[in-house]
């Protein structure tokens, strides 16, 4: 419900483990803020609802590229001589516009030739680096960015005492795009193309995402561009790009770390406030086809072969993409999936595994197979949907949902422990639509479903028919594009430049912080008998555990008891198989693992609350019988 917080108004979701608020400021820029004290650090995502799928169709990879240049800088970061450069920069923009309708290859060498001239001279006029050194200066880590095909997102991890000039440099780097340094980028967007030429999995998912979005751009546009795109550049779409999507009304800055909330979102309106809405064009596609029969297509590689299928199902907006999730994890989670129990713990396949793809528009629930040696890919096909085919009918045994939803419930709260996991919750809500009302309460909802619910989902969207699949083969691929890099004169780039932004921007100093001191006085103390003691601290944040037994024996003292410990996870006692201990463990969403040093070993016992007398019983069970 609405609350009201100096000014700003902001809503809370009931039982949201991350107390995450979120404002929409006058603009429509959105703010996520989740309060973490565990460290004098904050992670920060600024995210735009916009990727490759946005792309023009002439003009693929303009989106990733983009991406590219906001490093570069502004009208203020990065240069020495804005008025000087940005009639070079202008220049250079109408030449590559002529330079991409010119078909005549000696006029296009003539035109390439005077870039390179005008870049060489915009170069000499540039601070290099000036956004990451900045970044730098303040502290920051983790600075990077990526694309993908509904969002675009800008990563920093800064100290807790630098969210002010984090801000300020922020508002600036998004304030206007400068396309200093762009055809000398055009090298690192060429070697990054160039190298996913030998990525088979690149390829095979690309494959992938063809047979099942035949018109739409998730199958027929990629991230990084078509090659004849890649080699006829647009500074003048960028810009257009830019000034349509890159808005307030557009975006969320989502913070996850030591900070207080009140100030935050005061510090972001001061800065951001006067950022102008644009109304941009909602993103239109046409519903696809129904899948009446399996499509198959065929890719080749240099690393060894497999076989990728994939089903087109419902995207964020919806709840198959939660379907998705669950069927995944009852199939395959490392421990008691059906492929886990059925296909790899039996090798009867090298590997076997199950993934999602969740968009805004459509999701994936996929299948990956890796054959034995003299295996063929059919027969993988068919192992798999065989495992498929036992959800479809209900063959699967009544403890396997409840302990799918255990497993999955157990890797998000060990997850968002970190900042960088809260940011990336809150990240993929807003770049897919997906209410984070929806995203707090997800537990409740899978937890109601039940087995009939799953037989019933599987028959209406999983069927043994309106799959997708890829045969990845071993070979040399004759249709591998490498796109040549262009001729390009090095500028001798002033390392030491300095813009005028930047100079005034280093003499603002930081708030000091407060250190904050281990409090050992929290751990509490039993000693049960002689040589047993019990060391305890309570978890505020979540409801998991950890419990570990710690011997004061190790490798230095028994060779033996250091190759037991090694054994110890893959063994069973006169009850359970080594597999059925490790379903037991599952079922209780729990982990079970042993460590061997050289004066000491222990076991750990991770997971739920709820499960940890059952587990205890378990591991001790395991240790007296095993």
């Amino acid at each position: 419900m609405p609350k009201t917080a100096v000014n700003y108004s902001y809503e809370t979701i009931a039982g949201d483990a991350l107390g995450v608020r979120i404002y929409t400021l006058a603009n429509g820029l959105r703010v996520y803020l989740s309060v973490n004290k565990n460290e004098p650090r904050i992670f920060t995502n600024i995210c735009f609802r916009v990727g490759s799928k946005y792309d023009p169709a002439d003009t693929t990879g303009l989106a990733h590229y983009m991406e590219h240049m906001l490093f570069k800088g502004t009208s203020k970061i990065g240069t020495t001589n804005w008025e000087a450069e940005s009639k070079l920069l202008e220049q250079i923009a109408d030449l590559f516009e002529t330079y991409r309708q010119t078909t005549d290859e000696a006029k296009r060498t003539e035109l390439y030739q005077q870039i390179d001239k005008l870049s060489y001279e915009a170069a000499l006029l540039v601070a290099p680096n000036e956004y990451d050194r900045l970044m730098t200066a303040i502290g920051a880590k983790d600075t990077n960015a990526y694309t993908w095909v509904e969002q675009t997102v800008y990563v920093n991890d800064i100290p807790a005492n630098e969210l002010h000039r984090w801000v300020q440099l922020e508002r600036e780097r998004f304030r206007y795009l400068a396309l200093r340094l762009f055809h000398t980028e055009l090298e690192t967007v060429y070697e990054e193309y160039n190298m996913s030429q030998a990525k088979d999995f690149r390829k095979g998912h690309q494959a992938l995402r063809k047979l099942l979005f035949p018109t739409h751009p998730y199958g027929t546009q990629t991230t990084l561009g078509q090659p004849e795109h890649l080699k006829n550049p647009s500074m003048r779409n960028i810009d257009r790009f830019f000034n349509t999507y890159y808005v307030p009304n557009n975006a969320a800055i989502c913070l996850a770390g030591d900070f207080d909330p009140d100030e935050a979102i005061a510090l972001i309106d001061e800065h951001f406030g006067d950022w102008q809405a644009v109304d941009f064009p909602p993103f239109q596609y046409e519903e696809q086809a129904p899948i009446e029969q399996p499509l198959r297509a065929e890719v080749i590689g240099q690393a060894s072969s497999y076989v990728q299928l994939g089903w087109r199902l419902g995207g964020g907006r919806t709840r198959d993409y939660m379907m998705g999730l669950l069927i995944r994890q009852m199939l395959y989670n490392e421990q008691a999936g059906l492929f886990d129990l059925h296909l790899n713990q039996q090798q009867k396949v090298l590997n076997a595994e199950a993934f999602n793809w969740i968009y805004e528009d459509y999701s994936i629930l996929g299948l990956y197979g890796k054959p034995r040696e003299e295996q063929s890919l059919e027969e993988v096909e068919q192992l798999l949907l065989d495992e498929v085919e036992k959800l479809r009918a209900g063959d699967f045994p009544e403890w396997l949902l409840e302990a799918a939803i255990r497993d999955m419930k157990l890797a998000d709260l060990k997850a968002v422990e970190k900042n960088d996991s809260r940011v990336g919750a809150i990240t993929t809500c807003f770049t897919l639509g997906i209410p984070w009302e929806q995203f707090v309460k997800r537990y409740d909802w899978l937890e109601q479903l039940s087995k009939e619910d799953i037989i019933a989902f599987m028959k209406e969207k999983l069927l043994p028919t309106n799959y997708a699949v890829i045969y990845k083969q071993q070979g040399t691929d004759p249709n591998t594009v490498v796109v040549d890099k262009p001729p390009i004169t090095t500028a001798p780039l002033q390392k030491e430049a300095v813009s005028d932004y930047a100079r005034n921007f280093l003499q603002t100093p930081p708030s000091r912080m407060k250190p904050i001191f281990a409090d050992y006085s929290s751990i509490q103390k039993e000693y049960w008998q002689d040589g047993l003691r019990f060391d305890y601290v309570h978890n505020p944040q979540n409801p998991l555990f950890r419990l570990d037994y710690i011997f004061e024996l190790g490798k230095s003292h028994s060779l033996e008891l250091g190759l037991g410990f090694v054994y110890l996870p893959y063994l069973g006692t006169s009850k359970y198989s080594a597999a059925q201990i490790q379903q037991e463990f599952f079922r209780l969403g729990l982990h079970f693992e042993a460590y061997n040093y050289d004066e000491r070993c222990h076991v750990s016992l991770t997971g739920l609350e709820e499960s940890m007398e059952a587990g205890i019983q378990l591991m001790e069970h395991l240790l007296q019988d095993v």
